[in-house]
């Protein structure tokens, strides 16, 4: 069986004093698609938010990228680790390419 290109252990993401997310485990394997699904307020974008490094999580919990302990403590660490996140709004350049839209 493959290993797991991204594994999320027991992430926790509170803001002061009020839990967003509470023991979140997210496992992803090489060529998987998964969907992030919920009522807003659910945590779906808090959970991306936390993974890509806009948000830092609570302590105790771990992420893995490719079996190695992940610390994404600011988006350039998430950056560097692999991970790109477009959000909802739609401020994409017409102009660029889908590649220089990701960079901006």
């Amino acid at each position: 069986m493959n290993e797991p290109i991204l594994e999320m252990r027991r992430v926790s993401k509170s803001f002061f004093g009020m839990k967003a997310l509470r023991d979140v485990d997210l496992i992803a394997y090489p060529g998987e698609v998964h969907a992030l699904m919920g009522e807003n307020g659910a945590g779906k974008s808090t959970l991306m938010k936390v993974l890509s490094g806009a948000y830092r999580p609570d302590p105790g919990g771990e992420i893995r990228i490719e079996g190695k302990t992940a610390r994404i403590d600011g988006p350039l660490a998430g950056r560097a680790a692999g991970i790109s996140i477009i959000y909802q709004e739609l401020s994409l350049a017409p102009n660029l390419t889908v590649a220089e839209n990701i960079y901006l």
